[in-house]
């Protein structure tokens, strides 16, 4: 199963992506996580500490390679998992795409391409998962990052920029060719929040993908530099996203 994972700026999709990455590790199965954001913070989410963010390795250039027939991998998955990720809390794999650390160094087009082609590369096995933390951006789906993705979930906080930021980018996925797309309604307060999300959902003939009620522990796990897994492993938002983990889990394009 391979999954991207979008949204508006502050949406809370890396913490949901990188909750769902740990628990579908709990529970067997196994998981790369890729950080596809120009500005990388999965790390911190996995629950490797904040102290090694910094140093952490990404993706070079050289492992793609364009021909006459398209783009390949010069390394196998595996080994670019051995040389270039790291584990993390529950065996998670973590990949970073990039991490700029100059400006006017270009744009990630090869990157982006690197990544796309990776997502292809992951095995299709039942026990495999592969989550793509986009970019708070719809480029990664003008630039085709998530086309190998078996679906497209995009995180929406029940108000109006967020929701329409969430139907553009479900509009690009369609057009892209991915099959399922739905809403993952966020940081949700009571039930006319929740029916707003679901409502909007109905009226652009998008898929309802799931719920996460509002919860103070993703403040809280910000705070000391925590997982929210770690910090709060019981939070009704966390038992929420577990719920949402395992039903898309079995989603196949």
């Amino acid at each position: 199963m391979k999954l991207a994972i979008a949204g508006k700026g502050g949406s809370g999709k890396t913490s949901i992506s990188g909750t769902m990455a740990r628990l579908l590790a709990r529970s067997g199965q196994r998981v790369l996580a890729i950080d596809g954001d120009s500005n990388p913070n999965l790390a911190l989410t996995l629950g490797i500490p904040a102290d090694q963010m910094g140093s952490m390795p990404t993706l070079p250039n050289d492992i793609l390679l364009r021909t006459s027939d398209g783009a390949v991998l010069t390394q196998t998955l595996e080994e670019i998992k051995a040389s270039h990720s790291v584990t993390g809390p529950d065996g998670v794999d973590l990949l970073v795409m990039a991490h700029p650390q100059h400006a006017n160094t270009g744009c990630l087009c090869q990157m982006h391409a690197t990544v796309r082609t990776i997502i292809d590369a992951v095995s299709n096995d039942a026990r495999d998962v592969c989550i793509l933390d986009t970019e708070a951006s719809p480029e990664h789906l003008s630039r085709g990052t998530a086309i190998y993705a078996d679906a497209l979930l995009a995180v929406v906080e029940p108000y109006f920029k967020s929701l329409e930021t969430g139907r553009r980018m479900a509009v690009l996925a369609q057009d892209l060719g991915l099959e399922r797309v739905a809403l993952i309604a966020n940081k949700v307060r009571d039930e006319r929040e929740e029916e707003a999300v679901r409502t909007f959902a109905a009226k652009h003939e998008i898929e309802f993908g799931g719920l996460v009620p509002f919860d103070d522990c993703f403040i809280a796990a910000e705070r000391v530099s925590q997982a929210p897994l770690d910090h709060s492993p019981d939070a009704p938002a966390i038992l929420a996203i577990d719920v949402i983990a395992q039903h898309w889990a079995g989603v196949r394009a």
